[in-house]
């Protein structure tokens, strides 16, 4: 019977500490900005910067990133991967570099009709998602503008 009463007395412990413990706030990624970066000769390069802030009392670990990049019609020219772990401080915010490749540079060109344009500019969609390892993952997404190089 001493057994019995231990044991519930236990579980009784443990239910009311997890109902104690504090819920995390989600992080808030934002795409800072998306800059062209150096690429093979028929391919274009950007790197998309992400701001991860975290306005919990305690540091949060992530594994990775995922980011593609998409038309304004919503078709993906471009994706990019990390596999770069990072920590994200107790009230604080980090960056996290993201390199998307878009592949087919001619072909992009003709399907958006930039020749002869004379701003030569795309208004772009970014998405992807922040994966963790104290939370499974946190989808991000940013609209903007990109200039596409005459050549």
């Amino acid at each position: 019977m001493l057994v019995f009463r231990s044991l519930v007395l236990v579980l009784t412990s443990f239910i009311l500490a997890s109902c104690v413990t504090v819920a995390t706030v989600p992080l808030q990624v934002n795409v800072a900005s998306v800059q062209r970066i150096d690429g093979a000769a028929m391919e274009l390069r950007f790197l998309a910067r992400l701001r991860v802030q975290n306005s919990n009392d305690r540091s949060i670990s992530f594994s990775g990133a995922a980011a593609e990049l998409q038309l304004a019609s919503g078709q993906t020219i471009g994706t990019g991967v990390i596999a770069d772990a990072g920590v994200v401080p107790r009230y604080g915010d980090v960056f996290v570099d993201i390199p998307i490749t878009v592949s087919g540079l001619g072909e992009l060109r003709q399907a958006t009709g930039l020749y002869g344009a004379p701003d030569r500019k795309l208004d772009v969609t970014v998405k992807g998602k922040l994966q963790g390892s104290t939370f499974n993952s946190l989808n991000f997404q940013w609209r903007g503008e990109l200039a596409i190089p005459k050549q």
